[in-house]
């Protein structure tokens, strides 16, 4: 046999030797990373990565949750592990600058101020609603007051009684 025949022979996949050590590594990340981390952790071209996934038959992670899991089982609060919650924040905060926080804070200051604009909007309107809905009635003769009331009588009878939840 000639070498380039023994070179053909061992590396079956036409990549570098030393790509072959990182197999168990990719194996080992695959079941906590997507196939795009693992090639940026691990500075893999994306068709080497995809050779290696095909032949060695690995299956990455292709969102947060644990293989064969449905999505809507998992509440928020158990989507990741603690540790990957403090990973991930470790590295949120490791590139945040300055000007980020400052954004941030305009942001938050700027939400808060529509949520209580809003607040007072509503109750603007809710006491308009109940203004209106009371000089409505002001003004009737005491005929259109039974009148009104006779109404609301059969109002109140015709309308369907809510059940109670047994619990």
């Amino acid at each position: 046999m000639s070498i380039k025949n023994q070179a053909k022979n061992s590396n079956s996949l036409n990549i570098k030797q030393s790509t072959y050590e990182l197999i168990p590594k990719i194996r080992e990340l695959a079941k906590t990373m997507s196939q795009k981390e693992v090639q940026e952790k691990l500075k893999i071209n994306k068709k080497t990565l995809k050779k290696i996934k095909d032949t060695e038959n690995i299956k990455f992670r292709t969102s947060y949750l644990p293989f064969g899991k449905i999505k809507k089982s998992i509440p928020y609060a158990e989507r990741y592990t603690t540790e990957e919650k403090s990973e991930m924040y470790r590295r949120r905060k490791a590139n945040e600058t300055e000007l980020d926080r400052i954004d941030k804070r305009e942001r938050d200051i700027k939400y808060y101020y529509n949520l209580k604009m809003d607040k007072k909007r509503h109750a603007k309107k809710v006491l308009r609603d109940r203004k209106s809905a009371i000089n409505k009635w002001q003004n009737l003769s005491n005929e259109d007051w039974e009148i009104k009331k006779e109404r609301d009588r059969e109002y109140q009878a015709n309308r369907p009684k809510k059940k109670k939840k047994l619990s």
